[in-house]
């Protein structure tokens, strides 16, 4: 009896001093793959959220097209979707909003739809992957769940870069379009591109470039950390093995 108990503290030991005596390269390895998972989910999620702020913006700011008058240069008419404001020099800004929905344009009401799908989707996204950063551990600790949830927030992000460039862009060919239209009058103004298209732009793309960068950092770092940590596992196997042999 007493040799059967010596010979399971030396097991033990033995066990204890493989899993102390990993090879540094593994370790510094896997600590190196956590990290930049946890960069580059930092970056996604900053990059994603400064978008969706950005497509808020342009939800939100009238001045979707610009026309200033040559015959009144002291005022500038701005359009957005939901008022129109005039604004002069000397004077405060006054808006007026649409009277009637249905009376509205066609694209003045589907840039309006697909901006607040946009918006939606962008908050959605913003509770998933923050639900599923590496450095958040409130909502779950599994890794399969979390790595679900930072690509779902991935997904919807990208989802709701492409709604806010769609109408955005969408707007920018009409006015294009209406600006060099030959059957107007060259003395006639004309609408132009107003500060809101650039933010909904950069929005955009930020979220776009943010969803990708979520969805790729999962794909590349996660798998490579999963396979890393299952190295101790023969070492323990084939020392149990001889410990119930003896």
């Amino acid at each position: 009896m007493p040799a059967f108990l010596e010979q399971c503290l030396t097991d033990a030991r033995a066990l204890e001093a493989a899993i102390d005596t990993e090879p540094p390269s593994g370790r510094h390895r896997a600590y190196g793959m956590s990290t930049k998972l946890c960069q580059c989910q930092c970056a996604g999620f900053c990059l994603s959220l400064l978008g969706w702020l950005c497509s808020l913006a342009a939800t939100v700011l009238p001045q979707w097209l610009t026309k200033n008058s040559d015959l009144l240069q002291s005022e500038i008419f701005f359009v957005g979707m939901w008022e129109a404001c005039v604004a002069q020099d000397e004077g405060p800004v006054q808006c007026k909003a649409y009277d009637s929905l249905l009376g509205l344009p066609d694209d003045i009401q589907l840039t309006r739809i697909l901006m607040c799908v946009s918006v939606a989707l962008g908050l959605l996204a913003l509770l998933f992957s923050l639900s599923g950063l590496d450095s958040i551990t409130c909502c779950s600790d599994q890794e399969t769940t979390k790595g679900r949830l930072a690509v779902s927030g991935g997904v919807s992000f990208l989802l709701a870069g492409v709604t806010t460039l769609a109408p955005v862009s969408y707007m920018a060919h009409l006015t294009v379009v209406n600006f060099w239209d030959t059957a107007v009058p060259e003395f006639v103004p004309r609408w132009e591109f107003g500060p809101a298209l650039f933010v909904g732009w950069l929005g955009g793309f930020l979220l776009v470039f943010g969803g990708l960068l979520l969805i790729t950092s999962q794909c590349c770092f996660r798998k490579s950390e999963g396979n890393l940590q299952l190295q101790p596992l023969p070492v323990k196997r084939a020392l149990w093995h001889k410990t119930e042999y003896v």
